[in-house]
């Protein structure tokens, strides 16, 4: 699979079924990445959203199609227990399975959402389809974000560096079967990413 930015990819490799994709990254920067991954890919998608979420993904073209999971306004662990069951009663096919972690981590423990994430990891390995994730790594601390990573294939870092009334993003690839790399940089215009030059 590839995510359909043309730098990405080539930084990335072809991701193989069963890979876990963790897009690292600071407040909602990395939205735009994981909606044009999902536009640009013909793959199935099973989105696991907040309501507010859902109703905002579902008025995209094209992810008209996609399968929604939109956790109640509680966040309670049956809610968990259920999004679980039903990405096992998905038909094998190839899938994105997307996950956004920040609500969670809003009203569960770290470790309850790092058990959550381990489960649907196992679930993505076991029926060959690519999990991505979305985290603001502002929610943790270094320790807790690297148990995340560690259990993730693939881990994109975002960064954005305010100067002033100047924000430079960039983006990496730090964590691959293949290779690491240094920060890129990256720009974002109406939804379309666009990474650029290495950063010094």
């Amino acid at each position: 699979m590839r995510l359909g930015i043309p730098k990405l990819d080539e930084l990335l490799g072809e991701i193989e079924p069963g890979s876990i994709i963790l897009i690292s990254t600071v407040g909602d920067v990395g939205m735009d990445l994981v909606i044009q991954t999902l536009k640009g890919n013909s793959a199935g998608k099973a989105i696991l959203v907040t309501p507010r979420l859902e109703k905002q993904l579902k008025n995209v073209p094209g992810l008209e199609n996609s399968v929604y999971f939109a956790l109640g306004r509680d966040f309670g662990p049956q809610e968990l227990f259920k999004v679980t069951h039903l990405m096992k009663e998905l038909p094998y096919q190839e899938l994105i399975g997307v996950l956004f972690l920040q609500p969670l981590l809003v009203f569960h423990p770290p470790i309850t959402v790092y058990r959550f994430l381990s489960e649907l990891a196992d679930i993505a390995i076991s029926r060959n389809f690519v999990l991505m994730t979305i985290i603001d790594k502002r929610l943790l601390d270094e320790r807790t974000l690297a148990m995340f990573e560690e259990l993730s294939t693939y881990v994109i870092d975002i960064t954005e560096v305010v100067e002033g009334f100047r924000i430079t993003r960039g983006i990496r690839i730090k964590k691959s079967p293949g290779s690491i790399t240094g920060f890129y940089r990256l720009d974002i215009e109406d939804g379309s990413i666009n990474i650029g030059e290495p950063l010094e």
